[in-house]
């Protein structure tokens, strides 16, 4: 049975690549990826992540042996470059110059590229991959992120499951970002648990989802009928403009079911609204009422204290039978962690970052 175990999870180290921005003066000097201090934090993360590498204290560990014990574990590494810049600084690979209009990038703001005398090692890396053809590609850092084609943001994409043109990608620190902040190293460690989950296939895996928007009074009524009636846990969530006006609100009855209730919105410098009239619009807020002031048990992030505020103060609407605040159970959970609704999907679900989603749906249509 431990033979079996062991099989399958070197089955799965085989089909995930780890990523690194470039080597240090250790791993110049073996030419080989994460023999350094960095590497030997990288080593305890996937080691306290589930996957099947052996303990490494936290004593002096020479390179050599990186080498050996990375190579008895079949994992494969890669870097963007294979050279140490000066001073371990990666920006040395890159310019400013406009002229050069391979692969730009972003650093504090200013649009950089690789110097040309530097973009074979990009090149090489997207060669490997295309003939590795992993499962899931973990990216440490931001030049890993940008060099496989995607916002060189970990900020944005840490922990979210994203595509890029060389197969499925997660994103989290890199080990020497952990060693100079070490409050990022259990998020870490989570980020390589749940890309070790996602080795098992190639594909990004999501729920086919029924999501009404645009819809018309009788739409409302309908939803509520064949849906949220029925839900044993109707989640609900409003959104405001500027903090002064609720400008729409969903709700999703289970996993798969959701309902988007408009009110108004922005465009081209004036507020529209979806209802043609008031007295249309007052309907809708009456079924707005009707749904959270029934007794269907109910769960929103922070809605105790920002939600159910707000449909008080503008609307009159107590929302009754609020059984679960996914902020404050994040509280009990992990209160050292960060609470937004963005962290949490990045730790428990293996959903994309849906907050690049519109701001990505504006562009293609642009």
């Amino acid at each position: 049975m431990l033979k079996d175990t062991l099989t399958m999870e070197f089955s799965m180290i085989n089909k995930l690549v780890i990523i690194g921005d470039c080597w240090g003066a250790q791993e110049a000097t073996l030419q080989h990826p994460f023999v350094g201090t960095a590497g030997q934090e990288l080593f305890r993360c996937l080691h306290g992540a589930g996957y099947p590498v052996p303990f490494l204290p936290y004593t002096f560990n020479s390179p050599v042996r990186m080498l050996r014990m990375w190579e008895n574990s079949k994992i494969t590494l890669l870097s963007v470059f294979n050279e140490c810049p000066p001073d371990n600084n990666v920006e040395f690979f890159y310019t400013r110059d406009p002229n050069n209009t391979f692969n730009s990038r972003r650093f504090a703001n200013k649009i950089h590229y690789v110097k040309p005398e530097y973009e074979f090692h990009v090149k090489q890396l997207h060669e490997t991959l295309k003939e590795l053809n992993p499962n899931i590609i973990i990216a440490l850092g931001n030049s890993a992120l940008w060099a496989l084609g995607l916002p060189a943001s970990i900020s944005k994409l840490r922990g979210n499951v994203t595509d890029s043109p060389f197969g499925k990608v997660l994103s989290t620190h890199s080990p020497a970002s952990v060693l100079r902040n070490w409050s990022q190293r259990i998020v870490t460690i989570l980020d390589l648990h749940k890309a070790l989950r996602e080795s098992e296939y190639p594909e990004i895996r999501t729920l086919p989802r029924e999501i009404w928007t645009r819809p018309s009074i009788e739409d409302l009524w309908d939803w509520w009928r064949l849906y949220g009636s029925k839900a044993e846990l109707l989640a609900f969530d409003i959104e405001t403009v500027l903090n002064k006006q609720i400008s729409e609100i969903s709700f999703a009855s289970d996993s798969t079911h959701a309902l988007h209730v408009p009110f108004f919105w922005k465009e081209n410098k004036q507020y529209v609204n979806w209802w043609p009239d008031t007295k249309t619009e007052v309907e809708a807020w009456r079924f707005v009422k009707m749904v959270l002031e029934s007794d269907v048990p109910k769960i929103g992030q922070n809605c105790t204290t920002f939600d159910a505020y707000w449909l008080v103060k503008e609307m009159r609407i107590g929302v009754k039978n609020i059984t679960h605040d996914t902020m404050q159970m994040s509280h009990a959970w992990a209160l050292e962690l960060e609470k937004s609704l963005r962290f949490l999907g990045s730790i428990f679900l293996n959903e994309r970052d849906w907050k690049s989603i519109r701001t990505d749906t504006v562009k293609q249509n642009n």
